[in-house]
């Protein structure tokens, strides 16, 4: 295959699924040659070995498992320092285990925007975080700027926003350098998008307002309290029940927005043969 220009990194915690369908995309998507590095944390055995069946399908895919008495951000900052460590190539991506890249040469998009001031490129976040460098989901790096300012993934405070790669807004701005956004769009908001009908990000890049990437943004657990938030509905309310009744929804979610990110990128594909 020659040499990689560039990894590509993720965290596993019970979400195969969702790794499944980025790995599809990344190998449908990606232009340029590159290297998938997962670190499994300490999954459940099922999912941990679905996800092992799925990688004997690439050969640029390595996969490895951890134990680990940490959890939550904690776990996550600590799995993508140790990742961060494999990458050897000029480029890398981090990619949270359940947000994927749409666009078709996404890599070679992404590259082609570096240069001695913009260094990384990715997600917007949500909410209250800071809204003019890109925050984790799904990010381009170029390294050799990122090993300059020796980062460090693992959470500080998560109450005073310090969450998961925390350090990277303050410390590439620092020294001058600067982050270009994929703009978000909301889903619980945005009702014009391809998954309109469900409760997740999209991100779109440019004037042309181009789909680049999606985050499903609940995880491993389906996201029974987001959907709680959203919800009005006493049914979800009830203790223990409502809760089952919530992750069935996320459940029923997370199936869809696989299908449909399938959707997109086979598109893209059969476009290309025309």
């Amino acid at each position: 295959m020659g040499k990689a220009l560039l990894d590509i990194i993720i965290v596993n915690y019970n979400t195969a699924d969702f790794i499944g369908i980025s790995l599809y995309a990344l190998k449908k998507l990606t232009r340029n040659s590159y290297q998938v590095f997962i670190r499994d944390n300490n999954s459940k055995l099922e999912d941990y070995l679905k996800l092992k069946k799925i990688v004997k399908n690439y050969n640029n895919v390595f996969l490895e498992r951890v134990r680990t008495k940490l959890g939550g951000s904690m776990a996550h900052g600590t799995a993508l320092n140790a990742l961060v460590k494999k990458v050897d190539t000029p480029y890398f991506s981090i990619l949270d285990a359940d947000a994927i890249w749409l666009k078709k040469n996404w890599d070679q998009i992404l590259i082609s925007k570096i240069n001695n001031k913009v260094k990384a490129i990715g997600t917007q976040a949500s909410g209250n975080k800071p809204q003019d460098f890109p925050l984790m989901y799904a990010i381009l790096f170029e390294t050799k700027a990122f090993n300059e300012l020796g980062i460090n993934f693992r959470p500080a405070d998560v109450v005073k926003l310090q969450d998961t790669g925390y350090e990277l807004r303050e410390k590439y701005l620092r020294v001058g350098y600067r982050g270009i956004n994929l703009e978000m769009r909301n889903t619980r908001v945005y009702k014009k998008g391809l998954f309109k009908d469900l409760m997740v990000a999209e991100y779109y890049l440019g004037k042309g307002h181009y789909l680049f990437a999606s985050h499903f943004g609940r995880g491993s657990t389906l996201g029974a309290n987001k959907h709680l938030g959203a919800s009005k509905r006493y049914l979800y309310r009830v203790p223990v029940l409502g809760r089952h009744f919530l992750y069935k929804k996320g459940k029923r979610e997370k199936e869809k927005w696989i299908r449909i990110c399938k959707e997109i990128v086979d598109k893209q594909i059969s476009y290309a043969k025309i």
